[in-house]
C-alpha cells in the first residue's frame, strides 16, 4: 500500500509550520476555505490516509466556540435583585417618611441640623451627592435616667435595662460618609468629656438627659469649634444593638484579653474568653459593656471602634444588607433618627461600596485629668490637635 505525500510547508500569515510538529494542524474551512491555525494538545502519530483526489491531509473541523463564564453575571444580577428588593422594603416602610422618628423636633432643635438633601432621589437606589455627618448615641438607660420609681425597681430587684432613648448617652459618634474621598471617618467622643452646659461644667453624656438629641448636636459642634454642621442624629438603645447583631449572624471580633465581670444590680454577667471568635448579640453587648481595665472610658472607646469596624467589614454586604430593614423594624421602639428611607438608603449603599482600607476611627485629641478616684474625672479636649481633625477630615 502506496503512502500519501508528505505534508508539504504551509504559509500561514507569514509564518512558518514547524516540520513535523504534533501541536500544530493546518485545517481548511469548508465554506469560505480558509486557513486556520489551531492550537492542539499532543496527539499520538496516525496512519496516513490514501486520498488519490488530494495531495494533502486534510482535517474539517468547526471553529471553537468560546464559552463565557457565567458566574460573574449571575452575581451581578443577583445583587441587583438584591439592591432592588432592599430599595422596595425601605420605601415601602416610608409611611412616614421618618419612620424611626421618635416625635416631631421644635423648630429650634430642628435648625440645630442641616436640612439640606445629600441624596439623589431620581435614581432607582439613592446615591450620595455630598459629604454627610451622622451624629450617633448609644443609649444605655436605667431606672433611675427616665424617672421610674424605687417601688418598681425593688419589685424587679435590680436596674433593668429600658426601652428609651432618653438618658445618660453611653456612646458618643461622630461618622463622616465622604462620597468625594470614597471613605468613612468615626470620630469617638469619650462619654467623660469636660464640657459646660447651663454655665455648669458637665461631661458630654449627660447632654442628652438635658436638652435631648439637638443640644447634644450642639454640643459636639462647639467642640469641634462650631467648624462642623451636623447634618442628622441616631440614637440607638443598647437593647437594640444585640438584636441587629443576631439578625445580621453575628460578628467575628477579636477580644484582647479574658472579661469576666459580674453586676448583680444590673444583672450584668461578662464572661468572654480572648482570641478571634464569632459572638453573638448578647455576646457582643458584653464586649461593648466592659469597663474594668486599665483604659477605663478610652478602652470601651476602642471596644466601639472595633465592632463598628467589624459591622462594616462582615455584614455591609448584598447577602447581609438584605437583612436590615427586617432588623431595623424589630427594634424600631429602641431607635430614633431623623434620616428619611431614602436617606437610609444611601447610606447604607453607600458603605457597601467603601473599600475597608478607608474606614478610618479616630479619638477625639485630649487627655484623662486623674484617675478619678479623689475627684470627677474628665476627658480634657485639646484644642488644638481638635483643630488638625476639623481641618484634616471635615475641611
Amino acid at each position: 500500500m502506496s503512502r500519501s505525500p508528505k505534508v508539504k510547508d504551509i504559509k500561514v500569515k507569514k509564518r512558518q509550520l514547524p516540520k513535523n510538529s504534533s501541536k500544530h494542524i493546518a485545517s481548511i474551512n469548508p465554506q469560505n476555505h480558509h486557513l486556520m491555525l489551531e492550537q492542539r494538545s499532543p496527539q499520538p502519530r496516525r496512519q496516513p490516509v490514501n486520498n488519490p483526489q488530494s495531495h494533502h491531509r486534510v482535517i474539517y473541523r468547526k471553529p471553537p466556540v468560546i464559552r463565557r463564564r457565567r458566574s460573574t453575571n449571575k452575581l451581578l444580577v443577583g445583587a441587583a435583585i438584591l439592591i432592588s428588593a432592599i430599595s422596595g422594603a425601605f420605601l415601602a416602610a416610608a409611611y412616614p417618611t421618618k419612620p424611626y422618628q421618635q416625635g416631631e423636633l421644635s423648630p429650634r432643635a430642628a435648625a440645630v441640623f442641616n436640612d439640606e438633601s445629600f441624596v439623589n432621589s431620581t435614581l432607582l437606589v439613592p446615591a450620595l451627592t455630598r459629604p454627610v455627618n451622622i451624629l450617633v448615641l448609644g443609649m444605655s438607660v436605667l431606672p433611675p435616667d427616665v424617672n421610674q420609681s424605687d417601688s418598681q425597681t425593688r419589685e424587679k430587684g435590680y436596674l433593668a435595662q429600658q426601652h428609651s432613648v432618653d438618658g445618660l448617652s453611653d456612646t458618643m459618634l461622630l461618622v463622616r460618609f465622604n462620597p468625594e474621598t470614597k471613605g468613612i471617618t468615626i470620630v469617638s467622643i469619650p462619654r467623660d468629656t469636660r464640657v459646660t452646659i447651663g454655665n455648669r461644667t458637665q461631661k458630654i453624656n449627660a447632654a442628652n438627659k438635658i436638652g435631648g438629641r439637638a443640644l447634644a448636636a450642639e454640643e459636639v459642634t462647639e467642640l469641634l469649634d462650631n467648624q462642623v454642621k451636623i447634618d442628622r442624629f441616631a440614637r440607638i438603645n443598647v437593647l437594640a444593638v444585640g438584636k441587629i447583631v443576631d439578625a445580621l449572624g453575628g460578628l467575628t471580633i477579636n477580644v484582647p484579653k479574658d472579661m469576666k465581670y459580674t453586676d448583680e444590680s444590673q444583672h450584668l454577667y461578662i464572661n468572654l474568653k480572648k482570641g478571634e471568635q464569632r459572638l453573638n448579640g448578647d455576646q457582643v453587648m458584653q464586649f461593648l459593656r466592659f469597663r474594668h481595665d486599665a483604659n477605663a472610658d478610652i478602652g470601651r472607646v476602642e471596644r466601639q471602634q472595633t465592632v463598628i469596624r467589624a459591622l462594616i467589614k462582615q455584614s455591609i454586604n448584598p447577602l447581609k444588607i438584605a437583612a436590615i430593614p427586617h432588623a431595623l423594624s424589630a427594634v424600631k421602639p429602641d431607635i430614633d433618627t431623623n434620616l428619611t428611607v431614602e436617606e437610609l438608603t444611601g447610606l447604607v449603599m453607600f458603605a457597601a461600596q467603601v473599600d475597608r482600607s478607608n474606614v478610618e476611627g479616630i479619638v477625639l485629641p485630649g487627655a484623662p485629668n486623674g484617675t478619678g478616684r479623689r475627684s470627677v474625672s474628665y476627658w480634657l479636649p485639646d484644642s488644638d490637635r481638635i483643630q488638625e481633625i476639623v481641618q484634616r477630615y471635615f475641611n
